[in-house]
């Protein structure tokens, strides 16, 4: 027991020993070191609230761009009403409608009649009720599209002018030699004034196939007769109806030009 007290007693005078030959630490440099150790850990806690902040923002800026692409129309409207806020006081006034644009239906303009010209004829017979058989004086035909006034075509002379007791009438057949558009026959008289004539036109050279198209009564000189509407014939017959007077007491009708108009 002495033993084992000496030797706790001896080494605890060692240890004293020992510690005061070790030099105290001078106050100065530990406050240095509590300074120092201060600075670091103020500069980690700083550099720790740095990075926190820059994840934050950075994180609240993508997720911020995300909304606005998911929802343009949104931005677009908080932009107006924005401006609206702004400004309220400025009104736009609404732009007039333009009306609809209209198209007149399209016509097709009428075609345009050509005008008439002057028809060759073929041949020219004298014409009585029977036909070319028994025309008045057939050897001077060529004489009433001659156009001389002094040598024109005659019909017989005749005792009254409405060929009492005699064929109902006589006059001209024109061949035209195919058939043609006849608009208007110009025919000139010879002699006194007074005639009844008709214009008869068809396909048949007969009495009964060329119906009157037109007439004119006492005339004289250049008479102009016009179917009411283009003809589509090849025969045109001059009937004389009622012959003019003759200084000679008796009734006759010449002719010594006959022109007719149409188309071809």
């Amino acid at each position: 027991m002495i033993d084992e007290y000496d030797v706790t007693q001896q080494s605890a005078r060692e240890a004293a020993a020992t510690a005061a030959f070790i030099p105290p630490v001078p106050v100065r440099e530990r406050e240095r070191r509590r300074a120092r150790a201060a600075a670091t850990l103020a500069l980690l806690v700083l550099a720790v609230l740095g990075l926190a902040s820059y994840e934050f923002v950075a994180n609240a800026g993508h997720a911020q761009r995300a909304t606005a692409a998911a929802h343009p129309r949104g931005q677009a409207r908080t932009a107006r009403a924005g401006t609206a806020a702004v400004s309220p006081a400025t009104t736009t006034a609404p732009s007039p409608t333009a009306a609809p644009a209209t198209t007149a239906p399209a016509t097709t303009a009428p075609a345009s009649t050509p005008p008439p010209k002057v028809l060759t004829v073929a041949s020219v017979a004298a014409f009585g009720p029977a036909g070319t058989t028994d025309g008045d004086n057939p050897q001077d035909v060529a004489q009433a599209v001659a156009g001389d006034p002094a040598a024109p075509w005659s019909t017989d002379w005749y005792a009254s002018p409405d060929f009492a007791d005699s064929p109902p009438g006589t006059g001209l057949l024109l061949d035209m030699g195919r058939t043609v558009t006849v608009t208007s026959v110009r025919v000139s008289l010879a002699g006194e004034p007074g005639a009844s004539l008709q214009l008869r036109a068809g396909r048949e050279p007969t009495l009964a196939g060329l119906p009157r198209v037109a007439g004119a009564s006492d005339a004289g000189g250049t008479v102009q007769l016009r179917p009411s509407a283009p003809v589509h014939v090849r025969y045109v017959l001059i009937w004389f109806t009622d012959l003019p007077p003759t200084p000679a007491g008796t009734y006759q009708a010449s002719i010594y030009r006959v022109v007719i108009q149409g188309q071809p």
